[in-house]
């Protein structure tokens, strides 16, 4: 091989390499390009979360809601804030999956304190001869699915003094009507409380010398529950409710926008979603949209 041709072979090797380099820095550049715009679509989209991350947020906290005068926490199966001058919780959130409504767990009633309120839970035993029943915020039917979440509902953050009729009478049918629309729509969101107000009353129970106490617990004279349709892109719809513990008749007499939540607890729920799409749905009543899904079964509490 002469001279000549040991140069030529030269030249196209040096202009083989400076081809592969361009290519790789091309490359490269594209997929940085594409990471970043992906970035970008995912911090402005206000579209539902996948079911996938739905089921790794710890406490279902999927969205998230502003606290008034209470304190953020997180279970396994639900979120709450904790007011610790009404000992109880004004709020408790939690998805409902339409699985999780089929859950074949018995109901435990093992009541206790939360072991992760830092400044105690209400007792127990402040319910003795109160005249109020334990009320659940998130029900033990709906927990039905897991022992952890079974036991959860039944720590005292999770309670609030109900009177029986109310309980076991149209707040339960709330909770039945709540179950079948996760049935239906394949999953809900739900964040349920009491309505506080200045003239509220603290409750009295009887101590174990049978003398009768003042409590902390505060008694609401009325409880909110929203509820959350997000299971499909495009068709979210959201539905409040505002009912007085002397309430009778039919759920959908009560109910309200999440607007008119917000104003009669001075709670910012959903405050994750995009404000526009917020307003849109929390200022929009659509009572038809939910009657059409009226439940057929009885399901236990």
């Amino acid at each position: 091989m002469n001279k000549f041709q040991h140069i030529i072979i030269l030249l196209s090797l040096i202009c083989s390499c400076t081809s592969t380099n361009n290519t790789t820095v091309t490359e490269s550049n594209k997929t940085a390009s594409h990471f970043s715009s992906q970035t970008t679509v995912r911090e402005n989209e206000s579209t539902a979360p996948t079911s996938s991350e739905t089921s790794e947020v710890k406490g279902d906290a999927i969205f998230t809601h502003s606290t008034k005068k209470g304190r953020l926490y997180h279970h396994e199966n639900y979120s709450f804030s904790y007011s610790e001058e009404d000992e109880q919780s004004e709020w408790v959130a939690y998805e409902l999956t339409k699985e999780e409504t089929y859950g074949k767990l018995s109901r435990s009633n093992a009541f206790t304190e939360d072991p992760i309120v830092s400044t105690e839970s209400a007792h127990v035993y402040e319910y003795r001869e109160s005249g109020y029943t334990k009320g659940h915020l998130a029900p033990a039917a709906d927990m039905k699915f897991d022992r952890t979440a079974m036991m959860e509902c039944f720590y005292t953050s999770n309670i609030s003094p109900q009177k029986q009729k109310f309980n076991a009478g149209i707040w339960n049918d709330l909770e039945m009507q709540t179950r079948h629309w996760a049935r239906k729509f394949n999953k809900v969101y739900i964040v349920t409380g009491p309505v506080f107000s200045p003239n509220d009353e603290k409750m009295h129970y009887t101590n174990n010398r049978g003398e009768v106490e003042t409590s902390e617990i505060t008694i609401p004279a009325k409880f909110f529950k929203i509820i959350y349709d997000f299971s499909y892109a495009g068709k979210e719809k959201m539905i409040g409710f505002i009912i007085p513990q002397s309430a009778k008749g039919d759920i959908f007499e009560y109910a309200v926008t999440v607007d008119e939540v917000e104003k009669a607890t001075g709670i910012d729920f959903f405050n994750n979603i995009a404000p526009k799409t917020q307003d849109a749905l929390e200022g929009n009543l659509n009572i038809s949209a939910w009657q059409k899904f009226l439940y057929e079964n009885k399901y236990n509490n």
